[in-house]
């Protein structure tokens, strides 16, 4: 069985907590140390009790909690190791381990998956516990097939909808930041998403969190309407078919359980 805590999700920073029968996981570490902490302590957890933290990419809101965690803790660090230098000049962390494929750790087996993302390099993951199977891809410019194919399997996934297109076009962001963000190397829109969850109506996908929203260009309102009228153009109810949760930046109250 696996529980899936979505603590805090969005542009200032991101950290999730997968917890099995034999491990207790972050998935990412991007938010406030002291907010971190307090979002484990609510759910009965210390710093001591987080087996191992498994990042995504380099980006500060994706590592920033590091610093201050590793002058309490030394949690071990999993990281793509491309990447692994890099985390451990920035982050003070002394270990960090490098993946290259899928990798265990105690009762969790963990896949990955490739993201276009402007970083050195960028990784979604599944995590699989007996049959219970959870997926996160944030942090990627477009949707394909592989990244259908590779959240199919599972019962939960966490999916970026990082943008409306229209404010984001309207907004007072650069131009050359609004490129950034609409590149191939950029986030997923909330259309976007709405492709990919339109893919995986009739999968083996029953619970969606909508996760990494823009606060200057989107709304949870937006995200989650685009993704309910996407699912509904395939026949599929929210909430009867599938249910979709978005994920906030500063709070979440939601536990997914997989069994």
């Amino acid at each position: 069985m696996l529980k899936v805590f979505p603590l805090f999700s969005g542009s200032k920073g991101n950290c999730t907590l997968i917890v099995s029968p034999e491990a207790n996981l972050l998935l990412d570490a991007g938010f406030s140390y002291r907010e971190v902490l307090k979002a484990l302590s609510e759910r009965n957890l210390k710093p001591e009790d987080i087996d191992a933290i498994v990042i995504t990419h380099e980006h500060r809101d994706h590592i920033g909690t590091l610093l201050v965690w590793g002058r309490h803790i030394q949690t071990p660090v999993y990281a793509p190791s491309e990447i692994v230098d890099n985390v451990q000049l920035r982050t003070g962390m002394s270990e960090v381990h490098g993946t290259d494929g899928s990798f265990d750790i105690k009762d969790i087996h963990i896949e990955r998956y490739r993201c276009s993302h402007d970083s050195i390099c960028c990784f979604g993951y599944k995590f699989v516990c007996g049959n219970s199977r959870f997926a996160c891809v944030t942090d990627t410019g477009i949707p394909t097939n592989e990244m259908t194919e590779f959240l199919s399997d599972c019962k939960a996934v966490m999916l970026e909808s990082n943008h409306d297109e229209d404010m984001l076009k309207r907004g007072e962001y650069t131009f050359v930041l609004k490129q950034r963000i609409l590149s191939p190397y950029g986030h997923l829109s909330n259309a976007q998403a709405a492709q990919v969850l339109k893919q995986l109506v009739g999968t083996r996908v029953r619970t969606v969190i909508l996760s990494h929203l823009s606060e200057n260009n989107n709304t949870k309102e937006l995200a989650f309407n685009c993704a309910v009228n996407a699912c509904l153009e395939c026949g599929a109810v929210e909430g009867r078919d599938i249910d979709i949760y978005v994920a906030d930046q500063y709070h979440n109250e939601v536990c997914i359980c997989l069994d």
